[in-house]
């Protein structure tokens, strides 16, 4: 019996024993567990924010850096575009703007029809300029009494009632009242001259001339009235009439346009 008891209780003291130990080989093998501390968590925290805001501000620093290239890019292109335009209109001012020389002297009044030629010349030739704006000036007169012409002619055909003349004697008188037209531009009187140098560094001269409306009329009714071989019976008063009709309409049409 007291023999049992014993085995019995080393048996305890070992189970005892093991669980022991393994109790205290648990607790050596378990991490330590480390106290946080608030105020270094915290501390922590704030620190990561402030990178986090780092970081925006220098990505917002780029993106004002992209945009601001970006408009100054823009910009240069705006204002070399201005600066082209201002040349171009600085070259253009100052062609409109300069007081053209005999331009007032080329205006058509009661009395006179008047126009300008320009003759340019890139060399020193200033003769020849003189004569190609004397050609131009004469050139310019002809085709606007050339209309007048072409004008009164239908102007007065057309008011035969009945019996119309053929179209040839129409023809026949616009011939000679062309006639006359060139033979006034031959004797037209010169009313200004000038010349000078444009910013190409061009010769130009101007040249002005001007016919009298009344002489002009005068020699145009002599013509007609004298041509037998128009075989019409030419009236004067009524001739005069579409005249008068007509170079009031050119004046009124030469001040609507400016000159």
């Amino acid at each position: 019996m007291k023999k049992i008891t014993l085995v019995a209780m080393a048996l305890l003291c070992s189970v005892a024993f093991t669980d022991c130990a393994a109790k205290k080989r648990v607790k050596q093998t378990a991490e330590p567990v480390q106290k946080v501390d608030p105020m270094q968590a915290k501390i922590d925290s704030l620190k990561k924010v402030k990178e986090i805001k780092a970081l925006e501000e220098e990505l917002k620093a780029q993106d004002r850096k992209a945009e601001e290239d970006s408009l100054a890019a823009a910009r240069k292109k705006q204002e070399d575009q201005m600066l082209h335009d201002q040349k171009i209109q600085g070259i253009a001012h100052s062609v409109t703007t300069i007081k053209m020389p005999c331009v007032e002297s080329s205006y058509d009044d009661e009395n006179y029809f008047r126009d300008l030629g320009i003759g340019v010349v890139s060399s020193g030739n200033i003769q020849s300029a003189r004569a190609d704006a004397e050609a131009a000036a004469k050139s310019m007169i002809k085709g606007r009494l050339g209309e007048f012409v072409q004008g009164v002619t239908k102007d007065y055909f057309a008011s035969y009632a009945g019996s119309k003349p053929k179209d040839d004697v129409e023809r026949k008188m616009s011939r000679d009242l062309n006639g006359v037209v060139e033979k006034m531009l031959n004797d037209a009187d010169k009313v200004c001259e000038d010349n000078g140098v444009d910013y190409q560094g061009n010769e130009r001269y101007y040249y002005a001339i001007q016919i009298p409306k009344k002489d002009l009329k005068k020699q145009m009714l002599e013509t007609l009235s004298a041509d037998e071989k128009l075989g019409i019976d030419f009236r004067e008063d009524q001739m005069q009439k579409f005249m008068d009709e007509r170079m009031q309409g050119m004046l009124e049409a030469k001040k609507a346009a400016g000159y």
